[in-house]
């Protein structure tokens, strides 16, 4: 368990040293960047490679604006990270705002109520908020889970037009965890864009990593290995564990059976070995970056403006800090399929495919 002192009240100690030393010069480092008070996250744990890399990008992102950051991690238990919230808030500690990731996204709505009423900046990160919390939240920052899981469609429903080994018929969808609003909504969308074109015969809450696609893989795939057409997991790394528990049932990836993933996560070697038929290149580094933007931008101008914004995917040009932030702000989720010139060549806010996808 922690407790922060407030910057007051190290302020009222230092003064008090001060008064005791009069005739002596106390140099004291506050921990503070350029006199600014910290940004604060709240955000599951970084044993996750993604959630190690978004911790990556909002710390050069702060680092490049002269912020301090403190990013408290959770494990994925909602009760956790709402006391976590309690501490902080009970320590007084003077913030220049908050990055908000919950866990549970409906549970966390107490913690994230708790935290607008400070009157600092509340971002809203990689889950889309909750209807009926519009009051609590300043600006949304990350991924638009929705288009994310549209991407991935096209992907596989491009990569089934053209197969001339297998029919695209049946098929599964392996999620994030039951709970993980972010998994639903991709999931959603997926199976709003392939109505009618594809059949899914079921569906299946996994986690997030290799370990856990494989888990399920290896249980629902081999009673219906004859029936399944192609698979579709929600980030790359589940991809890498269908992967293997396809092969095992003696099936081959990108000729029996179609993969695609919906995130890069962790290394590239299913696109390459083209055992998954695409991925988008949704990079945890650039949303944690573009969350720390978008906070700085909104303490800059105290101003938000109304609507969607989805940033250019430009492959050089990296999005101003200058100006509002909008009410919600996109990181770009290109497409990119299973071919090593296209991935060699690819390029993303001056990033490559290689920093922003393989870690």
């Amino acid at each position: 368990m922690f407790k922060w002192l407030s910057v007051t009240s190290v302020r009222r100690k230092l003064l008090s040293l001060t008064t005791v030393a009069a005739g002596v010069l106390v140099t004291v480092t506050l921990g503070l960047a350029a006199g600014k008070p910290p940004i604060i996250v709240f955000m599951p744990p970084g044993t996750d490679n993604y959630l190690a890399q978004w911790q990556v990008g909002a710390r050069t992102k702060a680092k490049a604006l002269g912020y301090d950051i403190r990013i408290i991690e959770s494990s994925r238990d909602q009760a956790e990270q709402d006391s976590q919230v309690r501490q902080q808030l009970a320590s007084d500690e003077d913030v220049s705002g908050y990055i908000w990731w919950p866990y549970v996204n409906a549970a966390g709505i107490g913690s994230l109520r708790a935290l607008s009423k400070t009157g600092k900046p509340v971002i809203f990160t990689n889950q889309y908020p909750i209807e009926g919390t519009d009051a609590f939240w300043t600006a949304y920052a990350g991924v638009d889970d929705f288009l994310n899981g549209r991407v991935a469609a096209q992907m596989l429903l491009d990569a089934c037009a053209k197969a001339t080994s297998v029919k695209c018929g049946k098929g599964m969808i392996i999620t994030f965890p039951a709970g993980y609003s972010a998994g639903a909504d991709r999931a959603k969308s997926f199976r709003d864009t392939v109505a009618g074109k594809l059949e899914v015969i079921q569906e299946e809450p996994a986690g997030f990593m290799s370990q856990e696609g494989y888990r399920i893989g290896s249980q629902i795939i081999p009673p219906k290995k004859n029936d399944i057409t192609w698979v579709y997991t929600e980030n790359d790394s589940l991809a890498s564990g269908v992967v293997q528990a396809l092969k095992e049932t003696g099936k081959t990836p990108g000729r029996d059976v179609l993969v695609v993933g919906g995130t890069c996560h962790g290394d590239e070697s299913d696109l390459l070995n083209k055992n998954i038929v695409g991925t988008g290149v949704q990079a945890a580094f650039l949303e944690g970056w573009q969350s720390v933007q978008t906070l700085h931008k909104y303490l800059e101008t105290k101003q938000v403006k109304e609507g969607k914004l989805y940033l250019t995917a430009d492959p050089d040009k990296q999005p101003s800090d200058e100006g509002a932030p909008s009410r919600y702000n996109f990181i770009p989720n290109p497409a990119l399929a299973n071919d090593k010139a296209a991935i060699d060549t690819f390029k993303l806010w001056g990033w490559s495919f290689k920093e922003l996808c393989n870690y």
